[in-house]
């Protein structure tokens, strides 16, 4: 009888070794980035309050505020992949549709954030976070020599890896990267980025320690007599999120008509702007944590509630729309909050619903609103639960995160993340067959045009081979007379400078409903 022989399988290692490294060192980057944010916003107080017993400072605010703008303006101008979020710019990186410089982004970006972010701007840290984490990737990347889908999986580690240390959330920094980024949940990927997000999360918790980003209190379990309130809050943050999702999208092109200030020093508007808000709502501002806890632990009015949100709101947009290196992703989380707490006031008034109830309101409208923005649930639902670090009424949060995505689904609006990106620059169509290949892998869902199709009977993409069909633990070398199932995952030879173009047609096959 023959002997069966066991052999250790180290591909998995491989991968859990070059996120470590990537997660460690996208931590220190984060958290040196993250304690001066912390310090620029600390002397920005201080600044808005002393304008608020002695005008005459601003003789010095404005010239230094102008010359913040100035700064800042000139280091976008070298290297416009600096400019606003970063998460487009990694996206679309990840999708073959640019390349950057991964030592410019990591000083560039890292300089302009603590600028810009510092003085109190409605913009947060994560975006830049992500993307600093993607140039960390890459320059790992770079040093071990890896191309290709190794290379792009580093990036996306580094990206997961920036959002866990920036906001303690190791999960969300997940299934950001699964479902925001690479919208795949192939094994390579979850564990290279829960490798590298718990890794930069251990060295931010060493230097912040435990506590949770918002440790806001709410002890009462909402009661299922009182669900039909969260459809309807679920209702508003829908369409208030698809309004938001618009104006993401919009404001930069409004800036863009602006011909007298160059693109590179539009952010003086908002850094301008910013010193009368500051002055007279310094609650509001910063990223948004600021202004959350405080309605979560004080007895707000209700018409306080509704002028810090239609401050964040507007101003939040216009920060954005101007290009400012900086994030939306806890301005948007305030704007949610701000909403849930409004709604729940109202409600709290009306005598429809206790007072204790308006906490798990404003936990729900966070929620609620940032899947709407982003079209990303499960990143919601993982993101405020690590960011509350309380796991209480789980279910009534997932009821109003549906809500809210199935009602911004049904009015169009796109995922922000990857709209931002197509933007970023013109699709190549080009293919030049001298020229390195690629592997591309998406994954087919239920419903899609090519489920339960014969691969000779798929129209495939022009200068793209189908090499493999991976299916669980089997991987099919695929025939003519292969059929095609949801849960596959198709892995297709392309041309390196068209990966793009091609994996964008095979995303609209494989993964967009047919109707």
């Amino acid at each position: 009888m023959a002997k069966r022989t066991h052999h250790i399988d180290f591909s998995d290692l491989r991968y859990v070794l070059f996120a470590t490294i990537i997660g460690i060192l996208t931590g220190a980057v984060i958290a040196s980035f993250r304690y001066l944010i912390q310090v620029a916003l600390k002397w920005s107080l201080i600044i808005y309050n002393g304008l608020d017993h002695n005008l005459n400072l601003l003789w010095f605010v404005i010239p230094f505020f102008l010359l913040i703008s100035i700064v800042t303006g000139l280091i976008m101008k070298g290297d416009p992949d600096v400019k606003g979020s970063g998460i487009p710019q990694v996206e679309a990186q990840l999708a073959g549709n640019i390349e950057t410089n991964w030592v410019s982004i990591l000083w560039r970006k890292f300089v302009t954030g603590v600028l810009t972010v510092g003085t109190g701007i409605f913009l947060g840290r994560e975006g830049p976070s992500v993307q600093l984490g993607g140039a960390i990737g890459q320059g790992v990347a770079q040093g071990f020599k890896e191309v290709g889908s190794e290379r792009r999986l580093m990036i996306a580690t580094g990206a997961a890896a920036g959002l866990s240390a920036t906001f303690s959330a190791p999960l969300a920094g997940t299934f950001f990267v699964m479902e925001g980024v690479y919208r795949n949940f192939s094994p390579a990927v979850w564990l290279s980025s829960l490798t590298g997000s718990i890794c930069a999360n251990f060295v931010s918790l060493k230097v912040f320690g435990l506590k949770p980003i918002l440790p806001i209190f709410y002890s009462h379990t909402f009661q299922l007599q009182n669900y039909w309130q969260l459809i309807i809050l679920g209702i508003i943050l829908g369409v208030l999120g698809y309004v938001y999702n618009l104006g993401l999208l919009d404001l930069p092109k409004w800036f863009a008509k602006i011909k007298i200030i160059p693109w590179y020093f539009m952010c003086a508007i908002p850094i301008l702007m910013v010193i009368p808000i500051g002055m007279f709502f310094p609650t509001t501002i910063g990223s948004g944590s600021r202004v959350i806890m405080t309605v979560a632990t004080h007895n707000v009015p209700l018409t306080a509630i509704f002028v810090f949100l239609i401050v964040r709101f507007v101003f939040g947009l216009i920060t954005y729309g101007a290009g400012i290196p900086g994030g939306f992703f806890m301005p948007v989380l305030a704007v949610g909050s701000l909403i849930g707490a409004a709604y729940g006031g109202f409600m709290s008034q009306s005598g429809l619903l206790g007072a204790g109830y308006v906490n798990n309101l404003l936990i729900f409208g966070m929620a609620g609103y940032f899947a709407a923005v982003s079209k990303a649930p499960f990143t919601s639902i993982m993101l405020i639960t690590e960011l509350v670090g309380n796991t209480k009424n789980f279910m009534a949060l997932a009821l109003v995160v549906l809500v809210s995505y199935v009602v911004v689904d049904m009015m169009g609006g796109q995922p922000i993340y990857q709209a931002l990106a197509e933007r970023l620059t013109a699709i190549k169509t080009y293919f030049n067959a001298d020229s390195k290949t690629d592997r591309i892998q998406v994954p087919v869902y239920e419903f899609s045009s090519i489920e339960n199709k014969l691969v000779k009977n798929v129209k495939w993409p022009e200068n793209s081979i189908l090499i493999t069909i991976s299916r669980g633990n089997l991987h099919i070398i695929p025939n003519g007379n292969t059929k095609i199932k949801a849960g596959d995952t198709l892995i297709v030879l392309a041309h390196r400078d068209a990966v793009g173009p091609v994996k964008k047609q095979l995303v609209k096959m494989a993964m967009e409903i047919d109707e």
